[in-house]
């Protein structure tokens, strides 16, 4: 049909454009009066006929930003931090720095933020990067704190961050570019029949059918899937109510990425699909440690490295399904691009290095929903 239509474009134009030639012959061989103005008018609404069909045709092509200037970059290409862990020290200050540094489009924020008896601290410290933030609350976030290591529960605590964000629920999801992001909360109610189970349910339905979306980003604090990690006298665990309930489902809508906390370093898991007899050693569905083409499970990262002091070591080799993992402050920065078919994650420690990379491509395909 385009094609047809183009080939009238350039009838059109080529009509119009030996008319018009001849106009200025006809003018002086005929007295003005004599002349019939239909044979002026006639090849002049032609060309501006063909001119708002060349338009109508570009536009549908192109967009209407490109055609007329307006989009001077490839709108899908930006990028996402995320890190959680903060507090309010030195280390947090240089991540904030490099952030600053790296400039990226959102800031996701993962929780526990100042493990303090009030927020004031991080508020400051976080202040060149509050407009571009989106966060998600963690445990200690729930909490006022009396010395470093000694709290008790305060709802005025976490009342201070929802106002701070403008959230009205601890839970919800919004859209960047061609990217969906969904916020869950791992401090209320998420197993099955809860509020929340019921949102994220049919949030990730919605968006694995929404026009324009490419990517399913999901972010939370506490850990579904770790490697062993020590915490004080015990082990940090991964959360089985949390991985049971959301893998599942992540598989089922095609979420490419989840990020989380809780655990003071950084791991990232290749991609994996969850093991319903086995729920500790999910399915490994590429081994690749760095790029993935379209995958047909989900990354897990952690990344609990903007500053926390109280670093947690790894307490022995790192889980089968853990592609890197180490001890770092920083902060993993996601850029979408290539017209939004191509992500790619790198840490960027503060010292200055890139201590993780990894990349997804989805050219050339499209996302599906699973039965």
């Amino acid at each position: 049909m385009k094609a047809s239509l183009r080939l009238c474009v350039v009838w059109c134009s080529s009509y119009i454009l030996c008319n018009i030639i001849r106009l200025p012959s006809i003018g002086i061989m005929m007295n003005l009066e004599k002349l019939n103005y239909g044979t002026v008018l006639t090849p002049l609404l032609l060309l501006t006929f063909s001119l708002l069909l060349h338009s109508f045709l570009t536009v549908n092509d192109r967009g209407l930003g490109n055609v007329f200037g307006l989009n001077s970059t490839n709108t899908a290409d930006f990028s996402f931090a995320a890190v959680g862990d903060w507090g309010c020290t030195p280390d947090t200050k240089n991540t904030v720095r490099n952030i600053v540094d790296k400039n990226p489009e959102l800031v996701l924020g993962l929780g526990d933020f100042a493990y303090r008896n009030n927020a004031t601290c991080w508020f400051s410290l976080t202040a060149p990067i509050h407009d571009k933030m989106k966060i998600t609350i963690g445990n200690h976030d729930l909490s006022a704190y009396t010395s470093r290591t000694e709290h008790h529960p305060s709802p005025e605590r976490l009342q201070e961050y929802m106002n701070k964000f403008n959230l009205s629920s601890q839970y919800y999801s919004f859209n960047f570019q061609d990217v969906h992001f969904l916020s869950m909360s791992s401090e209320v109610p998420y197993k099955k029949g809860s509020e929340q189970y019921d949102f994220v349910k049919k949030d990730l339905q919605n968006a694995a059918s929404e026009l324009g979306i490419d990517w399913i980003v999901v972010f939370y604090h506490r850990v579904a899937y770790t490697s062993p990690v020590y915490l004080e006298n015990d082990y940090l665990r991964e959360q089985p109510p949390l991985r049971d309930t959301y893998h599942p489902l992540f598989e089922k809508y095609g979420v490419d990425l989840v990020i989380q906390a809780h655990s003071h370093n950084y791991q990232r898991t290749y991609p994996i699909k969850f093991n319903s007899n086995d729920p500790s050693q999910p399915f490994i569905v590429d081994r690749n440690t760095t790029n993935y083409y379209h995958p047909k499970g989900q990354i897990y990262t952690i990344v609990g490295t903007a500053g926390r002091p109280d670093i947690h070591n790894f307490a022995g080799p790192a889980s089968p399904y853990t592609a890197n993992q180490f001890i770092a402050y920083g902060f993993l920065n996601i850029d979408v691009l290539h017209n939004g078919t191509l992500l790619e994650g790198k840490f960027y420690d503060n010292n200055g290095t890139t201590s993780d990379h990894f990349t997804i491509d989805k050219s050339n395909t499209k996302r599906h929903v699973t039965s």
